[in-house]
């Protein structure tokens, strides 16, 4: 079943369009129907929160899980929201006590199953209570009512608007779907559907506020109502998603619609009680019944549609296909996303290291922790095979958690060895990410002197104060901050300086092609000068041969680090071989 969000106002109401007197005549016929479905006797322990039927109550209640009907916390989450009563309010909301026979109730509510699907429900019986006199066990009897009362019917038509943006509800939007996909079987000239997220939301709420960012769903959602027709739905999806039905509509329409609206939307900053702020959309939409028919399968070819919007570059939107290639990469998308979280769940999660050199000494003076997936065979997959999808699926975070975890564990199995691990600037600038590591270091302060903890750049300066106030934290636990990949992004060498780094790692991409660009030698030197200038610490990833370790050493970077002076290895050393001097550097000294 599909529930209301339930999101809380942040922002001043829309006012609601006027809702006529009558139910749509798709409610009017689930309310109306004449085939009677029978009755179904329950027993409901209240302490097990079990439910027991006489019979198979599905097809009385329409649903496709009985599973729904098997507890009473999962039988609540059918009744719809603009029911005024339950079969649990009647029981517990009840003053009268049990005399030793049980206490009869009759009670009536409005149940929604399914998006489309809204009928009232009779229910009678008898509730029996416990020693400390609070109800217990419950026997009773449900039926539909066949001919509701024209109070009931207005009831079941209302529709609730989120106070936030003046949308409906997901609940009434969903609703609404179901509607006009029946209504478009009778009139066949199609409809489209579109969802629409806003990019970058959760960026935006870190920066302003969540106040600020509600202010902004609430004037983009306006913004779209101003676009479409007065007879086109708009409902509140999710936190994030704006639902749309365009009817009557068809495929050859859905881009040029896309377009406008993603245009309308990115026209003009929005004004805030923050200011101006610049905001964008991305839209997935799907064509009725060209590619779904059910409100289900709409619904979800939109979230399809919509995943595939967010990785293209050339648009911001995507329409649902069933193009078979296209179709073979979601379930790809899919696979892969079921192996990586198999492969969390089941602990199958590793490390490996590579050391990292310091180049004065040769000794090895730390090891940088990669993650490593190994699968049900044994065999063990590479950091590329796994973040990258965790990434542009969403559940980086996950990873990066078990990873830090892992380290940490490793530092205090090894209090000899000093260990960096990387973790995406996402996952460690959310609240949950900081509370765990605290937590993790709290038994054993003396881990957090020998960890370090990496950081991509190309995503710290996006906000460079939220960047500052991440490192700034880190270190107050008594950690070191790296800044991982720096090049990439083309950071200005001024946030060099406005960011309390200790140790910077030179992306590899400058490190490769040393010894044959000018302008790659022209960077690193220039790159080491002003690092040496604010005492700032410096490594060389990817260092691959001989003549670019020559040049490194010369020009006194660090630490070194590449598969040249020592690949991965899935396992730390022993404690007798954990700091052998490196060939390569013994050479040249």
């Amino acid at each position: 079943m599909i529930q209301d969000l339930g999101l809380a106002a942040g922002y001043g109401s829309i006012a609601p369009r006027p809702e006529p007197d009558t139910a749509p005549s798709g409610v009017q016929l689930a309310l109306a129907s004449g085939e009677d479905p029978g009755e179904a006797v329950y027993s409901w322990n209240i302490e097990t929160d079990q439910m027991v039927w006489n019979a198979d109550a599905a097809p009385l209640f329409g649903v496709s899980e009985p599973v729904l009907l098997a507890a009473g916390t999962s039988f609540a989450t059918l009744i719809d929201q603009a029911s005024p009563t339950s079969r649990h309010a009647e029981i517990f909301e009840s003053n009268r006590k049990d005399p030793g026979t049980g206490v009869p109730f009759s009670t009536r509510y409005l149940v929604n199953p399914a998006p489309g699907l809204r009928f009232w429900i009779e229910d009678c019986g008898r509730w029996f209570a416990n020693e400390a006199g609070r109800p217990r066990l419950v026997h009773g009897t449900c039926r539909r009512v066949l001919a509701p009362t024209a109070q009931e019917l207005a009831l079941a038509a209302k529709r609730h608007f989120d106070p936030a943006t003046g949308a409906l509800t997901r609940a009434d939007f969903c609703n609404a779907l179901a509607h006009a996909i029946e209504a478009n079987a009778r009139d066949s000239r199609g409809l489209v559907v579109m969802m629409v997220a806003i990019d970058d939301l959760q960026q935006m709420n870190r920066t302003y506020g969540y106040q600020i960012g509600d202010e902004v769903i609430a004037a983009i959602a306006r913004r779209l109502r101003g676009m479409i027709r007065r007879r086109d739905i708009l409902g509140r999806y999710a936190s994030n998603k704006i639902g749309l039905v365009l009817a009557p509509s068809g495929p050859e329409h859905m881009e040029f619609i896309a377009a406008r609206l993603a245009s309308g939307v990115r026209s003009a900053p929005i004004d805030t009680s923050a200011g101006p702020i610049p905001a964008a959309i991305r839209i997935g939409g799907v064509s009725v019944p060209d590619e779904a028919r059910t409100t289900m399968e709409a619904l979800h070819a939109c979230e399809e549609a919509l995943t595939d919007a967010h990785e293209r570059a050339d648009s911001a939107f995507a329409a649902f296909s069933a193009d078979p290639e296209i179709r073979r990469r979601r379930s790809a998308n899919r696979e892969s996303t079921d192996t990586v979280l198999s492969a969390l769940n089941d602990r199958r999660i590793r490390l490996a290291f590579q050391p990292i050199i310091a180049s004065a000494s040769g000794e090895t003076a730390m090891y940088e922790s990669l993650v490593r997936m190994e699968t049900p065979d044994g065999e063990r997959l590479g950091a590329a095979r796994i973040v990258p999808v965790a990434e542009r699926l969403g559940f980086l975070h996950l990873v990066d958690h078990r990873v830090t975890e892992l380290a940490i564990e490793a530092l205090r199995a090894r209090p000899d060895v000093t260990l960096s691990v990387n973790v995406g600037v996402n996952t460690a600038l959310h609240p949950d990410w900081m509370a765990a590591f605290r937590a993790q270091l709290a038994p054993d302060p003396d881990i957090a002197r020998r960890l370090i903890v990496e950081i991509t750049e190309t995503a710290l300066i996006e906000d460079i104060q939220a960047a500052r106030r991440l490192i700034e934290g880190i270190k107050e636990l008594g950690a070191r901050v790296a800044i991982d990949d720096f090049g990439a992004g083309h950071t200005s060498f001024r946030n060099m300086r406005l960011l309390p780094i200790d140790i910077l790692k030179i992306d590899g991409s400058f490190i490769k092609n040393l010894a044959r660009s000018a302008d790659d030698r022209f960077f690193v030197q220039t790159l080491l000068q002003l690092a040496r200038h604010l005492g700032i610490a410096t490594v060389a990833e990817w260092v691959q041969d001989e003549e670019t370790l020559a040049l490194l050493t010369a020009w006194r970077v660090e630490y070194i680090q590449g598969d040249f002076l020592g690949p991965a290895q899935d396992c730390l050393p022993s404690r007798a071989d954990a700091a052998p001097q490196n060939p390569a550097l013994r050479r040249r000294a």
